[in-house]
């Protein structure tokens, strides 16, 4: 359905065009398309002031709470705040959540749960789990032109023997 859209508004040579350009990240996509409002922040941008896991251990099946707290200095352009869970034996998993109209300024929170209910993809065994939180213009990790990390914060919890 948001294909169709821009479909009918760029074109669909222009949209083929944009869609090679973009190589595949959504958001430097939705900016050539100038739906996404492009505003490249240029000194102090967004700062964590405060970040934190609730609770710092518990056994499997335990939900773990992060919340996180920003300052915007500057306006940006679209964003993300990314949270990345990297498990002591498993593969990295995480989510991240869109700031359509980027960050004005002002304070902001964000945060995300992290269910521990062993499954087939993440078994949750005792150890220490690092949590990676980024806020980000673009999508973090992004290669493409309005695109940064704005500041990143490192945490952790543990889930222990039942």
């Amino acid at each position: 359905e948001a294909c169709n859209l821009i479909c009918d508004i760029v074109g669909i040579d222009a949209f083929i065009h944009l869609i090679e350009k973009a190589d595949l990240d959504p958001i430097y996509f939705c900016e050539l398309t100038t739906l996404c409002p492009v505003h490249d922040c240029e000194g102090q941008c967004v700062k964590i002031t405060d970040a934190a896991v609730a609770p710092q251990s518990g056994p499997q099946g335990t939900t773990f709470k992060i919340g996180v707290a920003m300052q915007a200095f500057n306006q940006t352009s679209t964003g993300t705040i990314a949270f990345s869970v990297l498990p002591p034996d498993g593969m990295p998993f995480g989510d991240a959540e869109l700031v359509p109209k980027g960050f004005s300024p002002g304070t902001f929170q964000a945060g995300a749960q992290i269910e521990t209910q062993p499954s087939e993809q993440e078994p949750f065994s005792p150890g220490v789990y690092k949590v990676d939180i980024a806020v980000c213009e673009g999508e973090c990790g992004s290669k493409h032109p309005h695109s940064a990390v704005y500041d990143t914060k490192q945490l952790s919890f543990q889930i222990t023997q039942q």
